[in-house]
């Protein structure tokens, strides 16, 4: 589906948050890994008879599975960002907050990238690019219909011409 360029997006320095989509994704990230674990140490605790190693696999894996999914739900609760007139504020962080302004005179390009899971999700995830990479801007959780409008709302804010 693609959108439409000549969508023009509002940018009035109001707090804007993620699409919501952006919280199963990293729900997915984050317990993968643990649901894995999780069933190998089921299958060897079943194969060996240890009863107490696939009790420890079944509440191990609920556990750590449970966490993921709060992390990402409050991962998602803490992120916003606004576009002020002359840069772009980004907040984000549960235990330790992040705030990072990005002035526009310091963007030289804006990506959009799209990993598999984003793709499936239909969201993506725009990348302000300056000089110095360690001063790089994600903005994930941006719907489709949204990432067009937004890059080049940031582009022309950032006076930067669309090479794309």
């Amino acid at each position: 589906m693609e959108t439409s360029r000549s969508a023009r997006f509002v940018l009035d320095g109001s707090v804007r948050r993620l699409d919501p989509k952006v919280r199963t994704k990293w729900a997915l990230e984050r317990s993968v890994v643990w649901l894995i674990a999780g069933v190998v140490i089921l299958v060897v605790g079943l194969a060996t008879g240890n009863g107490a190693l696939t009790m420890g696999a079944i509440i191990g894996t609920t556990v750590l599975v449970t966490i993921s999914l709060i992390s990402a739900a409050l991962s998602y609760r803490f992120w916003s960002w606004s576009a002020h007139e002359d840069a772009i504020e980004l907040s984000h962080g549960v235990v330790f907050r992040h705030l990072s302004v990005v002035p526009f005179h310091r963007v030289q390009q804006i990506d959009v990238t799209r990993d598999p899971l984003e793709r499936v999700l239909g969201i993506a995830t725009l990348i302000l690019r300056s000089a110095a990479a360690t001063t790089d801007a994600r903005i994930p959780g941006i719907t489709l219909d949204e990432t067009d409008p937004l890059r080049h709302a940031l582009l022309e804010r950032a006076g930067v011409d669309d090479a794309v």
